[in-house]
């Protein structure tokens, strides 16, 4: 079996985190740990590159508890006991989300809004208590994929078509960071069974009624047949429409001066 300290994924990793997150030797990141397969996998592939020399990083464990399903605080225990098994600070949030109206398309989005903001909010909580300048998320070129697909449907202009970000700021001297946009579902996978690590499952994510689900299960795997490199592909695109957004608005601010 090969070393999963060079596996494709803690490779990729390495040059993500410094190019286009901007995290440096000596950084302390607060891991956002779900305990699904891509978060399970972002902590094992940081826990193994934090103590070398060249990167020094400083880890916290951080999950948030949306109470939500029947199984969450199941998730909740596994991911402290990993945090335990990787010897690293461990904090939690719950949240109180208390959905009311009947459940049906409009209202399950909103909740997820709900949901993704109320996380956020609570992630940066952690990061400040725990002095940590980064939070990692653990957002691969699937998801990606998944979120311009979505937008194409929706209509969506240049501004849209950026995708999710490599990093952008959460709070005060706190940046989010994706440094696992560079991979993809399948590499996390195989990155977890080189290390013979469980992860829990959310079923959830199976639920078609979402549209994310259904391009998941429907779609993605005619484009991966098609090209199968077409996840990375969308973030070559992603990177490009935000390069293309900047010049806009470095024209725009030209025009404005020049009126």
């Amino acid at each position: 079996m090969s070393d999963p300290a060079y596996h494709p994924l803690v490779r990729s990793l390495t040059r993500s985190l410094r190019r286009r997150c901007g995290v440096s030797e000596g950084g302390r990141l607060l891991v956002a740990v779900s305990g699904g397969a891509d978060s399970v996998a972002l902590l094992r592939a940081l826990a193994l590159l934090a103590p070398r020399r060249r990167w020094r990083l400083s880890l916290v464990v951080g999950h948030v508890q949306h109470h939500l399903r029947r199984e969450a605080e199941g998730d909740a225990a596994f991911v402290e006991g990993l945090a335990k098994a990787c010897r690293l600070p461990f904090d939690r949030r719950d949240l109180a989300l208390h959905p009311e109206a009947p459940h049906g398309c409009a209202q399950t989005t909103n909740l997820e809004a709900l949901a993704r903001d109320a996380r956020y909010t609570a992630l940066a909580e952690m990061a400040l208590s725990s002095d940590c300048g980064f939070v990692a998320t653990a957002h691969h070129a699937d998801d990606q994929l998944e979120t311009l697909l979505m937008r194409v449907m929706r209509g969506a202009g240049v501004a849209g078509m950026r995708g999710i970000a490599w990093r952008r700021g959460l709070a005060d001297g706190v940046t989010l960071i994706r440094p696992m946009l560079g991979v993809t579902h399948a590499d996390a996978i195989d990155f977890l069974h080189r290390l013979d690590q469980s992860w829990q499952e959310d079923h959830t994510n199976a639920d078609i009624t979402r549209t994310r689900a259904r391009l998941r299960r429907d779609v993605l795997p005619v484009l991966r047949e098609l090209r199968p490199s077409v996840a990375r592909k969308a973030v070559e695109l992603g990177d490009a429409m935000r390069r293309a957004q900047t010049i806009l608005d470095d024209w725009g601010k030209k025009n404005h001066a020049a009126d």
